[in-house]
């Protein structure tokens, strides 16, 4: 079966248009609901194995930035590449919340946990931010193919085909959130909407001051979050061989995977092993 996986991985990673047939004649044997059970599990394993790209390097980071005991919220969760390394990491002292709003991943990530016997990893279907009782999710056709890792609040990306939505109850991440007794990290990966997503989570960072990982496409979305947190002291890092590297706000630098740390000025020592003791903006 290890074979099996292999073999898959390296011909999912050939050209765009062998990878949607591969996908297309998996989904016809198996199912969708089979499928990305697939997709689940051996993304597990080949991470496992140490044989993921660079695009995945912040996963492997997680172990230097969370630690056994620590409360992670894991918001875009997807088929878990996040939330089964938290969970792993912070073991059975610690929490993992994970947010995945779509039907379908929320079933597949259920059945991946239970299937690993995690025991230490809370689920929620819903969205976070913006002001409606509900937003409208679906999954675009992109290049004549569904893309399951493009799914998002459908009116934020009008200029996409859908070919399947789903209505979402939408929650205020304080609400949602009050009642913990801490948070020690957060990654958010909404597809866009991660200043929404952080507006509704204000005084959660007030309280408890968790390090952030977030995808940022978009230099003037780095500078709102920035500029949100500005109360806090947070700074902003990108990960690069390894190290973390200071960022202003407003440089023209591109992270990896559009990823970007943001630590807070009272746990800059303690990560400080980890932190390149230069400006990358400048670079």
């Amino acid at each position: 079966m290890i074979w099996f996986y292999g073999e898959i991985y390296k011909l999912y990673h050939c050209t765009f248009s062998a990878m949607n047939q591969i996908k297309k004649i998996l989904i016809a044997l198996w199912g969708e609901k089979k499928y990305l059970a697939f997709l689940a599990l051996g993304f597990q394993r080949f991470y496992s194995a140490h044989i993921l790209g660079i695009n995945y390097q912040d996963i492997y980071f997680l172990k230097k930035i969370i630690a056994e005991g620590d409360y992670c919220i894991d918001i875009g969760a997807h088929l878990g590449y996040y939330t089964v390394e938290m969970s792993r990491i912070v073991g059975n002292s610690g929490k993992v919340f994970a947010i995945e709003p779509m039907s379908k991943f929320q079933e597949t990530l259920r059945g991946l946990l239970i299937k690993k016997r995690i025991a230490n990893v809370e689920l929620y279907q819903c969205a976070l931010g913006g002001g409606a009782e509900f937003v409208d999710m679906g999954i675009p056709l992109i290049g004549n193919a569904k893309k399951y890792g493009y799914s998002r609040v459908m009116e934020a990306s009008a200029y996409y085909t859908y070919v399947e939505t789903e209505k979402v109850k939408n929650e205020s991440g304080d609400a949602l959130f009050a009642g913990l007794i801490k948070v020690n990290f957060i990654k958010c990966d909404v597809e866009g909407l991660e200043v929404a997503v952080f507006t509704s989570l204000m005084d959660t960072i007030a309280k408890n001051r968790p390090v952030l990982l977030c995808e940022l496409a978009d230099k003037n979305e780095r500078i709102k979050l920035y500029e949100m947190l500005l109360p806090f002291n947070y700074e902003i890092f990108i990960l690069r061989d390894g190290k973390l590297h200071h960022l202003h706000a407003g440089s023209d630098q591109r992270a990896i995977s559009h990823n970007h740390y943001f630590i807070p000025g009272s746990a800059l020592e303690k990560f400080s092993a980890h932190i390149q003791q230069q400006d990358f903006s400048k670079d």
